[in-house]
């Protein structure tokens, strides 16, 4: 007898970082529980995160997820801001990981990157993000004259 099954999910990887992001610094397992609860809210299959290492403006530990992007039909991260921060890296990355068909996740914008077409988007909001980051930090800088 011949059955119809649906295809295997491949799993979402979850990629976290012990640097500080977007004005955030959190702990690798909170990020994890966060990276967890919204593949399970979602109905994804939830990969164990991997960490990015402590160097600054370094990404061996993204680069060899996305050499591997095509194993997975998502990669979640807490947020746009741990992308790199040079453009054109950052697009690299990006276009690498969509066009091995694998989608990225950011839990604390609630959005899915899942085409080269977003692309822009996506740039526009990292823009916004690291605009409000320097306009938070400017705010509570113990430089500033009160008015």
């Amino acid at each position: 007898m011949d059955t119809i099954s649906a295809p295997a999910q491949r799993g979402t990887k979850a990629y976290t970082t012990p640097r500080s992001f977007g004005g955030f610094q959190i702990p690798i397992t909170m990020q994890s529980t966060n990276l967890r609860n919204y593949c399970e809210k979602n109905g994804l299959v939830f990969h164990l995160h991997v960490v990015e290492n402590q160097i600054p403006n370094t990404y061996l530990v993204l680069e060899s997820l996305v050499e591997k992007a095509g194993i997975y039909d998502g990669i979640v991260m807490c947020s746009v801001s741990m992308l790199p921060g040079d453009p054109s890296i950052r697009k690299s990355i990006v276009t690498r990981i969509l066009q091995e068909g694998c989608k990225l996740h950011f839990t604390f914008e609630q959005i899915v990157v899942s085409s080269l077409e977003e692309l822009a988007d996506l740039e526009e909001l990292v823009a916004l993000v690291a605009l409000s980051t320097s306009q938070q930090l400017l705010t509570n800088s113990p430089n500033q004259s009160s008015l």
